[in-house]
């Protein structure tokens, strides 16, 4: 039976939850393994890749329900359920904005690889892994570069009212 009609959504949604359920239990077991946020990050991508690797051949077709207009509530809400989870499970305690920021890089980044992953052709998916890897450093350099901008515009913020401040044009 093809998944490309509306009936495949209960059996992809039933995969996804089931998934994220045994990456939550493969990672609690695992994760103390891993010194950084974004070792167990990249970890945890990987469980939950692995656990598609069965249905890879057919996973284009899953993606492409998903795709349709219908079914975008559901596959967004299941990435952002992926992605939370993810995170909590890596220790991340970011807020506001850096919480948004980190959950749209990584969710590009997995969804990215899984996509990648339905083409490759390497023995044991390693040129997936490579591929995630790279998506995983280019996390890493965004972030880098947002906490570079964020201080600079502190510090620019800090000399400017102190400039204001000993020119008498505020009070401190």
């Amino acid at each position: 039976m093809a998944l490309a009609s509306r009936d495949g959504m209960p059996l992809i949604d039933h995969f996804m939850d089931r998934a994220l359920d045994e990456t939550c239990i493969e990672a609690d077991d695992q994760l103390h393994e891993f010194d950084t946020p974004i070792d167990r990050i990249r970890f945890l991508c990987r469980v939950r890749l692995r656990q598609t690797r069965p249905y890879i051949r057919r996973w284009p077709e899953a993606a492409a329900l998903l795709a349709q207009p219908g079914n975008v509530r559901v596959a967004m809400g299941q990435l952002s359920t992926l992605v939370s989870r993810m995170w909590y499970l890596a220790g991340d305690q970011s807020t506001q904005i850096d919480w948004h920021a980190k959950r749209s890089m990584l969710a590009a980044a997995y969804v990215a690889s899984e996509l990648y992953m339905c083409e490759d052709t390497s023995a044991d998916f390693s040129a997936t892994w490579q591929f995630l890897d790279r998506r995983i450093e280019n996390m890493q350099g965004i972030e880098h570069t947002a906490n570079m901008a964020q201080n600079f515009g502190n510090q620019f913020s800090r000399n400017l009212f102190n400039i204001l401040a000993s020119r008498g044009y505020i009070s401190q």
